[in-house]
C-alpha cells in the first residue's frame, strides 16, 4: 500500500490558513493570524512578502510564553498591544507592541474546560475601548466577558 504524506514548507510569500487579521493603521499592515503555521506574522500592505511577528519561523507549535498552537482570531488595542486567540492552547495571549514574549490573560494553557476562568478552543477576541475582553468560546457554545478592572 502505499504511503500517503502531507508535505508543507512556510515561504515569506504564502500564507496557511490565514483564519484571522486585523489592520494595524500605524504600519499600513495586516497582522495576520497563520494557523497552519502557528504564528502571527505582518503583511504592509503594497509588499510582496510578510515578516514574522509572534511564534515559530518553522512552524513549530507550542505552549511557552513565545509559541502558539493553531492561533485563530487576533486583535490590536488602542496602544497597538496585539491580542491572540490560541485555539489549540485554549488560551488568549498577550504581547506588548514590538514584543514577541507573551503573557495568558484568559485561559489555562493547554487546560480546556467549563469553568469561567477556563476556555475551550478560542477562537476570537474583541477588545473593546476600555480594554475589556469579548472572547469566542467556540467549544463551550458561549461568549466570554473578561473586565479589564
Amino acid at each position: 500500500m502505499p504511503e500517503c504524506r502531507v508535505t508543507w514548507t512556510s515561504r515569506i510569500t504564502q500564507l496557511a490558513y490565514p483564519y484571522g487579521f486585523t489592520f494595524d493603521s500605524s504600519s499600513n499592515s495586516l497582522l495576520i493570524a497563520n494557523a497552519q503555521t502557528n504564528n502571527i506574522v505582518r503583511w504592509v500592505l503594497g509588499a510582496s512578502n510578510w515578516t514574522l511577528v509572534i511564534g515559530s519561523p518553522t512552524g513549530s507549535s507550542g505552549n511557552t510564553s513565545t509559541l502558539l498552537s493553531h492561533p485563530i482570531g487576533i486583535t490590536l488595542d488602542p496602544m497597538g498591544n496585539i491580542y491572540v486567540a490560541d485555539s489549540q492552547n485554549h488560551r488568549i495571549q498577550f504581547f506588548f507592541a514590538g514584543q514577541s514574549n507573551g503573557t495568558t490573560i484568559a485561559g489555562v494553557t493547554g487546560s480546556p474546560g467549563t469553568s469561567q476562568s477556563q476556555l475551550n478552543t478560542p477562537c476570537w477576541v474583541i477588545v473593546d475601548n476600555q480594554l475589556n475582553l469579548y472572547i469566542s468560546d467556540f467549544s463551550n457554545n458561549r461568549v466570554q466577558f473578561f473586565s479589564h478592572s
